[in-house]
């Protein structure tokens, strides 16, 4: 474990003091703010000083995890608690990429592996028979392609899943030395 020793813990650093990625919570943040059918507390009232829940979620997160001598696996493993990292943005992702935009990500050999020989850009058509697991692979691939902003734009809210992995809590308790299988599980 990377974390200092307990007599040092009122002393050392915790997560959002030593880092915190403002561009990534941005991001969130402001879609969060754009999902006006959506967001958890205007369908009870108006709250005018309402914060987008993301942004008080990794304000928490950042208090409560300490900064250690890791800081890039800090940032990982914070990053894999929010579920921003690739595996939880894949999780989240809820949409599937218009065909022509993810057929315009492919490489020539994976579109000659997917598509018929005659598509373009405009029209890419699926082999026939085209597996629905090899239709999931095309949007796997393309999506893992975009840049981070706009894999936002096909993605659900962080809160709108039950939090990181099971593969994610492995990397997660190995770095901070615990054994949880959930956010609540954590913070306790």
């Amino acid at each position: 474990m990377n974390a200092p020793p307990p007599q040092d813990l009122a002393l050392a650093p915790c997560f959002i003091e030593a880092q915190f990625p403002v561009s990534k919570l941005s991001k969130e943040s402001y879609k969060e703010r754009m999902g006006n059918a959506s967001q958890t507390l205007t369908g009870l009232g108006k709250w005018w000083g309402r914060k987008p829940l993301v942004l008080v979620r990794a304000t928490i997160l950042g208090l409560l995890l300490p900064a250690t001598s890791d800081p890039r696996k800090d940032r990982e493993v914070f990053l894999k608690l929010m579920t921003m990292d690739g595996e939880g943005l894949i999780r989240r992702k809820s949409k599937n990429l218009p065909l022509k935009d993810a057929f315009a990500l492919l490489t020539e050999e994976e579109r000659a592996e997917w598509f018929v020989a005659d598509a373009d850009l405009e029209r890419p058509r699926f082999k026939k028979g085209t597996s629905r697991e090899g239709r999931e692979a095309v949007q796997h691939l393309a999506f893992a392609r975009l840049a981070c902003d706009e894999k936002l734009e096909w993605c659900d809210r962080p809160g709108h899943i039950d939090g990181p992995s099971e593969s994610a809590w492995v990397d997660i308790n190995a770095h901070l030395g615990t054994a949880a299988k959930s956010l609540p599980d954590l913070v306790r």
